[in-house]
């Protein structure tokens, strides 16, 4: 039997009894590498009537050729209520490998349409996704395609037309699909199937590369510093606390304060004990006479 086949049995047998709900869930790591793992719950109806033939749960659903195919196959676990759950999980390297592994558990004709993860890096993040469509609207079964189930059916004289038609409705009226996407930089984020109708799946998460960000921002720092500095030490600084000197002018010259003048000449005043500058040898007419001249003292006994 191939691992189509055994999943497709795993379905005919539980949910054309009762009800069924399965999980589907991705888990994507940072390099891209992960695992695809399917849960799968039945009801105590179910499993009670997958039993009625004497046969235990173990037995009436074999999925031995799935761990060949590269998946993991855990064990039956039941519940006090008579409910049982099994889980599978096939890991991969890649998110390139999720879109074929969902394809194994759900089939071609299943529920789960173009469903696939992706991973792209950025310069300063990664971005991560989940996308597809789950179809519970136009699903069918896949019992009339597949040769191996259809002889295995007729084998037990069961008329594979019946089934189909019976598996349908079941699986319209009592099959619940939910996806759940465990991607890098966020919590769990989960889709659930709408009976009978088509829902989108589009889950993203997104990773910042924390290392490049902050040599990003340390190379900016050092660019803008360098251009302070650079615009600073074009510039004269001037020394606090001390004067500025003043430029000393020309030998020859006095200080210049203000705008430069023309040179008028000052007025002459003559001194009145002097000639006059006009009449040589003579005093002002005006000027008063001088003081007598006192004779110079002669000591006694000098003549």
């Amino acid at each position: 039997m191939t691992r189509r086949a055994a999943l497709a049995l795993l379905v005919v047998v539980l949910v054309s009894a009762c009800e069924v709900n399965a999980t589907v869930d991705v888990q994507v790591r940072e390099d891209g590498s992960g695992v695809v793992r399917v849960l799968v719950d039945a009801d105590a109806a179910a499993v009670k009537a997958a039993e009625s033939g004497g046969v235990p749960l173990e037995g009436a659903v074999r999925l031995d050729d799935l761990a060949d195919a590269g998946w993991e196959v855990g064990a039956w676990v039941r519940v006090e209520d008579g409910s049982a759950s099994i889980e599978l999980s096939k890991p991969f390297e890649s998110v390139g490998q999720v879109a074929e592994i969902v394809e194994e558990a759900s089939g071609t004709d299943g529920p789960l349409r173009g469903v696939r993860a992706t991973r792209e890096v950025g310069f300063l993040a990664t971005e991560y996704g989940l996308v597809g469509d789950v179809d519970l609207a136009n699903v069918t079964t896949g019992v009339p395609t597949d040769p191996e189930l259809l002889a295995n059916l007729s084998a037990q004289s069961v008329d594979p037309a019946v089934i189909d038609a019976q598996l349908l409705a079941s699986v319209k009226a009592s099959f619940g699909l939910k996806i759940v996407a465990r991607l890098p930089g966020s919590k769990a984020q989960t889709v659930v199937a709408e009976p009978g109708a088509a829902t989108p799946i589009s889950l993203t998460a997104s990773v910042r590369d924390t290392q490049r960000l902050a040599f990003l921002v340390s190379a900016l720092v050092l660019v803008v510093l360098a251009i302070v500095l650079w615009v600073r030490g074009g510039r004269p600084r001037r020394t606090r606390g001390k004067p500025r000197p003043r430029p000393r002018p020309p030998s020859g010259q006095g200080p210049r304060r203000g705008p430069h003048l023309p040179h008028v000449p000052r007025p002459h005043v003559p001194h009145p004990h002097l000639p006059h500058p006009h009449l040589p040898g003579r005093s002002r007419p005006d000027a008063p006479a001088p003081p007598p001249r006192r004779p110079p003292m002669i000591p006694p006994g000098m003549t």
